[in-house]
């Protein structure tokens, strides 16, 4: 239903403002002042709108030439038209037009603040990052509309990568509305963790992954980051039980963390421990890239027989074109002479099948991809990247 539904909303509020604004054009070139004569020109829609958009010059002949005319409902016509211009790569127009509805203070705090809002998405689409941020302060400054307000400055220091800011301003949002921002700041010290990695600055990575944890019990993501700080200082104990609260807290991101767990068990030397882990996945439904990396495993601890013997078991549990792909491999080897070409091509067709295949995708969004974002490339919602699970997938 949401799949649906989501398209259907997004396609609505597209719609909304372009029927305002034809509608207010149609209304101009009637010369009527009944409300009615906003919806009475459906036969003229495309050339009205088609003119409107094609204007060139700041903004519409005579927009506000009558301020007596200028309503809380016409004003949000106006707005709907900046938006408009704004989603057609117009930023000069967009900028222009809810300049001028700010220029109006006899139309009211509900219209000063969702113009503010307005101009600055507009002012970030042209660019003007430093103009966007001043805005939305602006509008923080008026005590209205204050989620939208935080939420798009702290989004703002996102896209720049400003963790920081990002921080500051989720911790201010907290304090103001009472909104729960823990899960993204949790994520921003991750970001800061990442970067001191990439600097070598182990410590500086440990500290913000445990702030991370502090700030959010629930994120995984610092589980994953305070493993590799600890393996990487030869505490393979310690990462191997930052792995179990990763797998407690999402059970769907064992195929991201399933090799770096075996290998921080099998390096603690903990034999029982590592055959309880294995016995731990073999009475459980699993993802292919779980399945495949406890059977190299069990190969090494027990023999190729046993590890085949699981190998087949888990993939009749749940069939993957990648099980599948790895069992016509494993045919080939073993195929009469007069047969094995004919498993070979079914192996090269089936890889080549499987190597098309996305691995990830955004429930949000649907963006597919062959690597674990934290944050989607494509619609910046957090946590929303899953591993695909089924015959194409894990």
């Amino acid at each position: 239903m949401d799949l649906v539904v989501a398209p259907m909303l997004n396609l609505l509020w597209f719609l909304l403002p372009v029927a305002a604004a034809a509608g207010w054009f149609a209304g101009r070139r009637s010369g009527t002042s009944r409300p009615e004569a906003f919806w009475n020109y459906s036969s003229d829609f495309h050339e009205n709108l088609n003119e409107l958009l094609n204007r060139t010059g700041d903004l519409p002949d005579g927009l506000f030439d009558n301020p007596s005319n200028t309503d809380r409902d016409t004003a949000d016509t106006h707005i709907a038209l900046g938006n408009l211009y704004r989603r057609r790569g117009d930023t000069k127009r967009a900028i222009l037009l809810h300049e001028s509805l700010l220029d109006r203070p006899e139309l009211g705090e509900h219209v000063r603040s969702a113009a503010l809002l307005e101009l600055a998405q507009d002012y970030d689409s042209a660019g003007l990052h430093d103009r966007s941020e001043q805005t939305l302060r602006k509008l923080i400054e008026t005590n209205n509309r204050l989620p939208d307000a935080y939420s798009a400055l702290q989004q703002l220091h996102e896209r720049e990568s400003d963790w920081m800011l990002a921080i500051e301003v989720a911790d201010e949002m907290e304090r103001a509305t009472g909104i729960d921002r823990s899960s993204f700041i949790a994520h921003y010290h991750c970001e800061l963790a990442s970067v001191a990695l990439s600097e070598n600055n182990a410590e500086g990575a440990k500290k913000h992954a445990t702030m991370a944890l502090q700030r959010s019990e629930q994120c995984a993501r610092a589980h994953v980051l305070l493993a590799e700080i600890a393996s990487s200082n030869g505490n393979h104990q310690q990462a191997h039980t930052h792995y179990v609260h990763v797998e407690s807290l999402r059970p769907e991101l064992m195929p991201a963390i399933i090799d770096a767990r075996f290998d921080a068990l099998i390096k603690t030397g903990n034999v029982p421990a590592l055959r309880e882990f294995i016995n731990h996945i073999r009475d459980r439904r699993n993802a292919y890239s779980v399945v495949r990396t406890t059977r190299a495993v069990i190969e090494k601890l027990d023999g190729l027989d046993k590890a085949d013997r699981f190998f087949k078991q888990q993939i009749l549990q749940r069939p993957s074109l990648k099980g599948l792909r790895d069992w016509a491999q494993d045919q080939v080897a073993i195929s009469k002479p007069d047969e094995r070409e004919k498993v070979q091509i079914i192996f090269t067709m089936l890889d080549t099948v499987v190597e098309d295949k996305a691995t990830y995708h955004c429930e949000r969004c649907g963006f597919l991809g062959n690597e674990l974002h934290w944050r989607c490339p494509s619609c910046s919602n957090w946590d929303s990247i899953k591993p695909i699970i089924g015959m194409e997938g894990e």
